[in-house]
């Protein structure tokens, strides 16, 4: 079964509640939703820093490697309105 896609409509601030050597756990501290995003370079899902805002982006649609360094449990990351 292939999952859904949903386009967001607001920015929305999602919580770091855990990492491992390959993956990212995100939750959505209103709705409660869980997102694992692979730390697999040539998967689709990429957490990293926006050097002019300094905030954590999400970006699920595009590949590259997750930024370990400022992805801990307890940083909220951004997902962008359109994605």
């Amino acid at each position: 079964m292939r999952a859904k896609e949903f386009i967001v409509k607001e920015e929305q601030e999602l919580d770091v509640i855990g990492t491992t050597d390959k993956e990212v756990t995100l939750i959505d501290p209103k709705t409660k939703v869980k997102t694992v995003v692979p730390k697999d370079p040539n998967k689709p899902g990429i957490i990293k820093m926006n050097t002019s805002t300094n905030k954590l982006e999400y970006d699920p649609k595009n590949a590259g490697a997750v930024d370990d360094d400022p992805v801990k449990p307890g940083a909220k990351v951004v997902m962008k309105p359109g994605v």
